[in-house]
This record gives C-alpha cells, structure tokens and sequence, in this order.
C-alpha cells in the first residue's frame, strides 16, 4: 500500500490558506514599494514591467483566493510557484546588482516565508535546496559584490534552516494534533454507541405495551431532553392478582440519570409485592441510597384492583396526581410525600381511591409543567388542566399526545426536562 503524504493524511485548509493569503499581501507590498523606488538613481537595473506583472499576478492571485475554489484548492501548488517566482527574480537581480541588500532582503524575506507556507516536506527540501544552492554559486561567482560573501551566505542559508526547522516544529506539533483529534474521534464514536445502547435501555425503563386487563386500560407517553433521560414508567403483576406501577422521575439528564432509572426499576421489581406503596418506595429508597450518592427520585407507586378498581397509591415528591372525573372534569388527588434517595427520610403515606367507570387518573413528570413561553410565564398546573378540558374528547394516546402538544406549543418547542405521563382509564 502506497503511504499517503501528511497533507493526505491531515489537511490544514483553514490554516494554509490564511498563511498563504498573509504572503500573498507580503510579496505585493514588496514588489510594489520596489516599484516606485529610485532604481536610476541608485544605478540599478530592474525593469519596471517586471515588477509590475509580478505585482499584478500576486495580488490577483490573492482576490482569487476569495472568490476561486480551484484557486483555494490548489493553494499549496500555486504558492509553490510563487516562491520559486520570487526567488529566481531576487537572485537574478543579486547578480545583475552585485549582491545590492535590497534585493537580498527580498531573498531572506522569501525563505523565511515558506517555512510557515507549507505543511508538505518534500516540496520545501527541494525548494531549499534548489534555491540555496543556486544563491550560493551567484555569491560566489558575483563581481565586486556590496555584501562581504561570508555576510551574503549566512543571510541565505540561516533563513532556509529556520524554515526548515519551522515546518519540522509545526509538523510535529499537528501530527500530535491529528492523534489527539483522531483519539478524540474514537471516544465520541464509543460515546454515541454508548448512547445508543443507553437509548435502547430507555426504551425499555419506559414501557409502552401494557397488559390487557378487564378493568383498566393504560397509556404511556415519553421524551427525552437529551438522547437518553431520567425518568421510567413500569409494571408488575404482583402476586395478589392486583397490578403495581411505577412513575418515577429521576434528577438530571443524560447516561447517569438512565443509569439510576434502570436501578430504580429494578428495586421496584423486587418490592412490588409489599403490602402497602409507601412500603414498597421506602424499600427502594434503602436499596439505592447508598448506591446514588448524586441523585434523588420524585416516584408514585400504585396498586390496582383490577377486579374492584380500587388504588392504592403513595407519592414520594412527585406532582399531584389528577383525577378526570367524567362528568365534573379534572381535579388533583390526595397525597403529598417527600422524595426518595435523598439524604432525609422519606415521609410517605398510603391514599386509597376507588374512581368510577368512565374516570381517568393522569401520572406526569415536571417536565410537562416547568416549560415558559417566550415571556418567561411557566405553563404550570392551570394550564394543564385547561388543555385536560379542551381535549377531554380524545382518549389513550391521542390525549396524551394533546397535551403534549399544548405544552410545547405554550412554550414555542423549548423543553428543559424529561417529559413522560401515564394515564389510566377506567373501564
């Protein structure tokens, strides 16, 4: 196989072609002060149109590096003929001159140029080679030379080490750039598998296939603030025949969120079976109190009776849960608590309540509530419930939807949290 070059490997666009637009105003304001300098008076010769053409090629050259992407894409080649330009016109005019220092300022400007020009070695060792080896033999072969020659070769050959060292120091400098870039690359490529798999563990922390039941019809809806989030929704049948949920809305976003949503699922698959909610989320608590020093939980466990339609439920610092009574529309339930996984103990209590056939209970996270339109008003409970009545026609997952939509709509599509809801319908 075939080693690419470094300029293959690793290109510097942006870079090069500032640096080369930087020379290209350089070379044109060389040339063109030399352009109205007193060359009869000093008893030089120059030839006027040279330096006018010269001029003229340069700086159209430079416009064209705005305005030409075959000129920006062969911005290293078209430079390259530059150089090579320029230093023939200062060497032949060295020699015409016998070594005048105008014409050898030319020269060093143009070696110390292209060491910071060029991110391709083998184009500079040539260029260095070829031109310093030609300024050499015209020092050495000029006639009554202005410059002493030891002064002369020293001003030629220490700009072109100095470029060379430069392009090696920058060189090197990117290559340990394109390895940084390069391993920083693989970390975001294992981030986003890793965020891929998360998302996957989302998905399942949120169900969305509820079992059929004679009684109860359930409903879920979620999104996420960023690619993965915090809060989980689950179920269990417990032993009793009666059906245990989960709503649970875990602090922060992101990985470490997901992470202590699918332990506090997994707690709750172990304590579903408690007699009484409280029970089951004060168990959760010491499960994972110890384990998530950074996070705490604002959750709802529920029992149904499937059978009576009777609920037992407890809140551990999550939202009020609301009743939609199909005839009087919709009210918040009894039941406060305080949150789960924090430092304190939790204060929780059990509530019971038995709706009527037609009744709905709607579970959501803050995340619905805690969204402001563009004059900094929250959405808040009023508004909820303002869309609960406006869309007390829809069922399952169309209401959901609804009020979803009027949230976002309020709130002109900026969200700051993890928004989920569960809604049970009573049959």
């Amino acid at each position: 196989m075939i080693k690419q070059s470094f300029q293959e490997r690793f290109k510097l666009d942006d870079e090069v072609m500032k640096i080369s637009r930087i020379c290209l105003v350089v070379f044109f304001t060389f040339i063109g002060f030399g352009i109205f300098a007193p060359i009869d008076e000093l008893g030089l010769y120059d030839p006027k149109w040279i330096r006018v053409l010269h001029a003229s090629v340069t700086l159209s050259f430079f416009i064209a590096t705005y305005f030409s992407d075959r000129v920006r894409n062969q911005i290293q080649p078209i430079m390259l003929f530059f150089f090579y330009t320029m230093s023939i016109h200062s060497l032949v005019l060295l020699y015409w001159n016998s070594l005048y220092i105008g014409y050898l300022v030319g020269m060093i400007l143009v070696l110390s140029c292209i060491g910071v020009s060029f991110v391709d070695r083998r184009s500079l060792v040539s260029y260095l080679g070829t031109v310093t080896s030609a300024g050499i033999v015209i020092g050495i072969y000029t006639k009554e030379p202005q410059v002493d020659l030891p002064l002369y070769l020293s001003s030629i050959i220490t700009p072109a080490l100095v470029s060379y060292l430069t392009l090696n120091i920058r060189l090197s400098s990117v290559e340990k750039l394109r390895i940084s870039e390069s391993k920083l690359k693989g970390f975001q490529d294992r981030m986003l598998n890793e965020l891929e798999l998360a998302n996957e563990t989302q998905s399942n922390l949120v169900t969305t296939e509820w079992p059929k039941t004679k009684g109860i019809r359930l409903h879920s809806f979620f999104r996420s603030f960023d690619q993965v989030g915090g809060d989980a929704i689950s179920y269990l049948q417990r032993e009793d025949g009666k059906l245990a949920l989960f709503f649970a809305d875990v602090s922060g976003h992101g990985i470490a969120s997901a992470m202590v949503s699918a332990m506090a699922v997994l707690a709750f698959k172990i304590h579903g079976n408690q007699n009484e909610p409280s029970v089951c989320l004060r168990s959760i608590h010491s499960d994972l109190q110890e384990l998530v020093p950074n996070n705490h939980i604002s959750a709802c466990v529920l029992f149904v009776d499937t059978n009576t339609k009777e609920i037992q439920y407890s809140i551990a610092g999550h939202p009020p849960l609301i009743q939609i009574e199909k005839e009087t529309g919709p009210k918040f339930m009894e039941g406060m608590g305080t949150l789960i996984v924090s430092f304190l103990k939790p204060n929780l209590k059990d509530f019971t309540i038995t709706p009527n056939s037609g009744d709905r209970i709607l579970l959501y996270s803050d995340g619905i509530l805690e969204v402001f339109d563009e004059a900094g008003e929250i959405y808040g409970d009023e508004h909820l419930f303002t869309s609960i009545k406006n869309h007390s026609d829809k069922k399952g997952e169309e209401f959901l939807n609804a009020l979803y939509e009027d949230s976002m709509s309020f709130s002109a599509k900026r969200i700051s949290d993890d928004m989920s809801m569960l809604l049970l319908e009573i049959l």
